[in-house]
């Protein structure tokens, strides 16, 4: 029997970028992430900031993957919400500039086989943070806890 081995992306976390009241872990996921470039990096957290979902004023922790598909991008910006909700809002640069993925149909796709790596991570930490005392340290905790590696 001939098997073939999928191609690996590599998950490289960005640092803590903050709109407003929200934070997020962030995520550059592609084969090589120095191939993201720092235009295509300015643009998508302007459009985040720029986001119909004010982010300004909620309150909210989540992440975001920035996530080199060929030589396009998709931006998946994640909050949690109700407590053990992940909610995410999709973009693509599809003309340059990201803009909102309508993706208003019956049967959606989510994650990538790649995305899911961090996906799993993140639910994880998010586990643990609901399960502490949930105080500004717990908080803390949770966006220092970030993955790196294959996927």
């Amino acid at each position: 029997m001939k098997t073939n081995t999928y191609p690996s992306k590599y998950a490289l976390p960005k640092g803590i970028f903050t709109v407003g009241k929200t934070k997020f872990k962030w995520y550059d996921l592609a084969e090589d992430p120095a191939e993201i470039s720092p235009q295509e990096i300015h643009n998508a957290r302007l459009c985040v900031e720029n986001a119909e979902e004010d982010y300004q004023n909620i309150d909210d922790l989540g992440f975001i993957i920035m996530h080199r598909c060929g030589e396009n991008y998709l931006l998946l910006v994640c909050t949690w919400r109700n407590e053990n909700e992940l909610w995410e809002s999709v973009y693509y640069d599809g003309s340059g500039n990201f803009e909102i993925w309508d993706r208003n149909k019956t049967h959606l796709p989510t994650y990538c086989v790649w995305e899911m790596g961090i996906v799993y991570h993140e639910s994880q930490s998010w586990k643990k943070y609901l399960g502490s005392e949930r105080e500004k340290k717990d908080k803390e905790e949770y966006l220092n806890d970030v993955f790196e590696g294959e996927v």
